[in-house]
């Protein structure tokens, strides 16, 4: 038999990659707990070496998860490490990747040590920069002040800094709606809203009156902010009133909610940069003769100055600090929590030097199982007396506030044998979350519930329902066409835990934004925006869906066009 020459060439190139060991390059998998579920990780190990790894199959949030299975598995190959750098914002999926990879090389049996050191950064003294205005935070209230100077306001120098490595901040994981004036979208459907309309529904919702005065500057042309992101072709849809307590604020959510809204802008955001610097930290405002002259930030490599006319601090909440949690907002420490992993209160710890208050109350928020998903849909909750003590059909950013309130911040939906969605009702009983049993007094007995105030609020509850009546409550009745009778066994309770996506209270502000000392006076050069000056405009509650995403971008862009006209 003869060969050709090229066949014959192949043969010996293949014996050769065999004969250097090419062939016993083996893959490993395993997975790890990530913040959607489990994270799937391929390691290619050959020679000593980690040649590759792969993310597989995921749950991860969109948008958040992205710059951590893009730069993890690169960054593990390229210093042949399992203890790289997680991606400022994305932790919990960078340690997901690492994790999985260092299971799977074990499991396999991997000597792993000498993948699990790490060399320590020495940070070298940079030069000072200079600009006219640095924002720090690149959250939606950061990116609409550096794109409203971009856009509008060019002959504007800016640098936009943000300590982690993904922008946007909690944009994602929002259910994507926002409120604004009458826009273009309001129009074409025959809606209007004015700022007036939005004092309103904040003042309700607080209970007191709000600054009205900063509402109407930061909602003045928030219509603007909404035609914006519709140019960027934003896909705006199902318009519905943002609250039940205002039917002139309108709501308008985005296709893919949060994750979906990201994912349109990102498009126009790659095409048209802002200067943007990521992984770079705020560690301290600069300050001199009372005046805010800049920021002193580190980043990978380095520690430097930059100077600039004006700080706009965007840096959010402070939902991921437990101290900052314990000390303003107890009642929601021990909550579930979907906030930006950068939201540590930064802004509340820079502006402590000059005494700045912290004002406003309350979580941004809603009532969820422990792992963050839904409770079932049932309209009956009891606290641990057996009392109902809200309207069940109140949104649940309301009801979040009144279980805050209970004894032991305990409360419990419970629903008979008429609940349809038995599937769900199996799984929830299977993850432990929702308990059955034969009759109501062994329900109370086993949650520590109150087995003679249960028994005595089905009764007066179902006899409400059965005449048509409004179910009265300590807060808001509920309406008998929406109740949910609890009459026939067996019975099923699930205990309500309090979810926290965003912090209402934040640093003192005047109608301008400017931040306020502890005697109320303007910080020179200092202005606050975004979350983390929610507490000026609402408190006790959260007013409205599509108010969070508004609010934000709305002092960003205010801010920015302010500060560039007094730079004229």
């Amino acid at each position: 038999m003869k060969f050709g020459k090229k066949f014959l060439a192949l043969l010996m190139a293949l014996c050769m990659l065999l004969a250097t060991g090419i062939a016993s390059a083996e893959v490993y998998t395993a997975t790890a707990q990530g913040i959607g579920g489990d994270v799937a990780v391929s390691v290619t190990f050959e020679d000593g070496k980690i040649v590759s790894v792969e993310v597989g199959a995921h749950s991860e949030t969109p948008g958040i998860s992205d710059a951590a299975i893009e730069k993890i598995p690169a960054a593990i190959v390229a210093e042949q490490s399992l203890v790289v750098d997680a991606i400022g914002g994305a932790t919990i999926t960078s340690n997901a990747i690492l994790t999985a990879a260092q299971t799977a090389l074990t499991e396999a049996g991997v000597d792993v040590a000498p993948f699990m050191v790490k060399e320590e950064t020495v940070l070298v003294e940079g030069e000072t920069e200079e600009t006219d205005v640095v924002i720090v935070g690149a959250g939606l209230a950061g990116l609409m002040a550096a794109y409203e100077l971009k856009d509008n306001h060019p002959e504007v120098n800016y640098i936009l800094i943000d300590k982690l490595d993904v922008v946007t901040g909690s944009l994602p994981t929002t259910g994507g709606a926002i409120i604004a004036t009458t826009s273009k979208l309001h129009s074409a459907d025959n809606n209007e809203c004015t700022t007036q309309d939005i004092v309103d529904l904040f003042t309700y919702t607080s209970g007191t009156s709000v600054n009205e005065a900063l509402v109407n500057n930061v909602y003045a042309e928030s219509n603007v902010v909404l035609d914006r992101l519709v140019s960027w072709d934003c896909s705006f849809i199902n318009p519905q009133v943002s609250s039940k307590y205002s039917d002139k604020v309108i709501s308008y959510w985005h296709d893919g909610r949060g994750a979906g809204l990201v994912a349109a802008m990102n498009p126009y955001m790659a095409a048209n940069p802002v200067n943007l610097r990521t992984a770079t930290k705020a560690e301290s405002l600069l300050v001199e003769d009372g005046k805010v002259v800049g920021v002193h930030v580190t980043d990978s490599e380095k520690a430097y100055d930059i100077r600039a006319k004006y700080v706009i601090l965007a840096t959010g909440g402070f939902g991921s600090s437990e101290e900052y949690m314990e000390k303003y907002l107890p009642l929601f420490a021990d909550g579930f929590f979907s906030t930006n992993a950068g939201a540590t209160g930064d802004g509340i710890t820079m502006t402590a030097q000059f005494g700045t208050k912290v004002v406003g109350d309350g979580s941004m928020g809603s009532i969820v199982a422990p792992d963050g998903s839904a409770l079932i849909n049932v309209n009956f909750i009891v606290n641990n007396a057996g009392e109902r003590f809200i309207g069940e059909a109140e949104p649940k950013y309301v009801v979040q506030r009144a279980v805050s309130q209970q004894d032991k911040k305990e409360a419990f939906l419970i629903a008979d044998s008429s609940y349809a969605d038995k599937e769900t009702l199996a799984k929830k009983m299977e993850q432990g979350y929702v308990k059955e049993y034969n009759t109501l007094e062994e329900l109370a007995n086993d949650n520590g519930i109150d087995v003679a105030g249960l028994l005595a609020t089905v009764e007066a509850y179902n006899a409400a329902a059965d005449k048509g009546e409004d179910i009265p409550a300590t807060e808001y009745a509920l309406a008998a066409s929406a109740a949910h009778k609890v009459v026939t066994a067996p019975y099923y309770v699930e205990k309500i835990t309090l979810r926290t996506f965003g912090t209402i209270p934040g640093i003192e502000v005047n109608e301008f934004c400017q931040v306020l000392d502890g005697e109320g006076n303007p910080v020179p050069g200092l202005y606050g925006v975004g979350e983390l000056i929610a507490g000026n405009a609402f408190t006790r509650q959260y007013p409205g869906a599509g108010v969070g995403i508004s609010w934000a971008a709305n002092t960003g862009r205010y801010v920015a066009d302010e500060l560039a006209e007094s730079l004229k």
